[in-house]
């Protein structure tokens, strides 16, 4: 049997992907093809000797048509040549293009919708084309996985049916490497903020409230920015320029940070204004390590918090929601500060957000090929 896996980035694999391509091997050859530019040597050096890695020339913000269908041809011609048995697609532009693609080879093809992104927070026709395209790629698949209910409701909105659905956890996580952290005073005034360096994550809104905390209430707050550089997307923001407007306001701008549970170690609380998730590792990674959450009220953050009982849920877009609720967290008891880490750590094994459990329902459909 050969597995196919095809996305946008070699880090995407490798951060969330990775448990699934190990037990994806054991059912037979996976090559995975995704843009080799950036190359990471650990991955390399820990994948199983029957999966290959392949480049895939890509750029996720490339908005030309002549770039976009050269990428499709480039995936016509890849699918004629590999002939998979199964066909697995992770980020948007993979997902609509092998979709496109397939209908005329008809391989077993499951798309992973992990969030709308961009398209859906900015709508208009942008939207209302990713809908075409997913009516028109999405009738080749298998199953469809999605990350939350909206996405769930939003696929069965433009007319797949909930039986060709399957909702997981995102892509899960290792509780058992992301342990129960303890709760120390000295850090229940430390926020931290973890992802992309885009301005979707509602980072501006964030900062002005951050400071505007800071010059307005005597207990001050520090905030530490630990962020991915992503040049790719549409409203990604340039890391030195952002440095620059923070000195002297109380927050850290870190980039690229491998050691999140570090980070998680020494902050008492993690903040995600994001405008739109599909289902956030950061959450899932800090409710398992067993601290507070301020997030906003969307699908991939509320599934994972519950207001004044692990964290408090803000509205998107809102530096005022951010600043309300950085005052409410910090008007807290140390008592219940560190009851709301409990009650994280509680959520994450109750809700199931092991990825042991999100990679079974990915290899259910592999049995079910192996026994058709």
């Amino acid at each position: 049997m050969k597995n196919l896996v095809i996305s946008n980035s070699l880090w995407n694999i490798y951060n969330f992907r990775f448990n699934l391509v190990e037990k994806l091997s054991k059912h037979g050859k996976t090559i995975i093809y995704c843009d080799l530019k950036k190359k990471n040597k650990i991955i390399q050096k820990s994948l199983p000797n029957n999966v290959i890695l392949k480049n895939l020339t890509y750029s996720s913000k490339s908005k030309g048509l002549f770039q976009n269908l050269k990428l499709i041809i480039q995936l016509f011609f890849i699918l004629k040549k590999e002939k998979p048995d199964n066909l697995f697609t992770f980020t948007l532009k993979p997902n609509l293009y092998c979709g496109l693609v397939n209908n005329f080879f008809k391989f077993y093809f499951f798309p992973t919708l992990s969030g709308l992104g961009t398209a859906k927070n900015r709508g208009g026709i942008l939207l209302s084309f990713v809908k075409i395209m997913m009516r028109l790629s999405f009738k080749s698949s298998k199953k469809i996985f999605v990350h939350n209910k909206s996405e769930k409701k939003f696929l069965n909105k433009i007319g797949f049916n909930y039986k060709y659905i399957i909702q997981v956890n995102g892509s899960g996580i290792n509780l058992s490497k992301f342990k129960f952290l303890n709760y120390y005073k000295k850090i229940s005034n430390n926020f931290i903020f973890i992802g992309r360096l885009i301005a979707d994550k509602g980072i501006y809104e964030l900062i002005n409230a951050v400071k505007f905390y800071n010059e307005n209430e005597i207990k001050k707050i520090k905030l530490t920015l630990a962020v991915l550089i992503d040049e790719d997307n549409a409203t990604s923001i340039k890391f030195h320029q952002l440095k620059k407007k923070l000195i002297g306001h109380n927050i850290i701008l870190k980039k690229n940070i491998k050691n999140v549970r570090n980070l998680l170690k020494y902050n008492g609380c993690l903040i995600l204004p994001s405008y739109s998730e599909g289902m956030s590792r950061s959450i899932m990674e800090a409710i398992s390590s067993g601290r507070p959450i301020i997030c906003s009220n969307i699908s991939g953050c509320k599934e994972m918090v519950i207001d004044n009982f692990n964290g408090f849920l803000i509205k998107p877009k809102s530096a005022k929601s951010i600043y309300n609720a950085l005052k409410k967290f910090n008007n807290l008891t140390f008592k219940n500060k560190t009851k709301f880490g409990k009650n994280s750590r509680y959520l994450a094994k109750k809700n199931r957000f092991d990825e042991k459990f999100v990679v079974s329902q990915y290899l259910n459909q592999i049995k079910n090929n192996e026994i058709n």
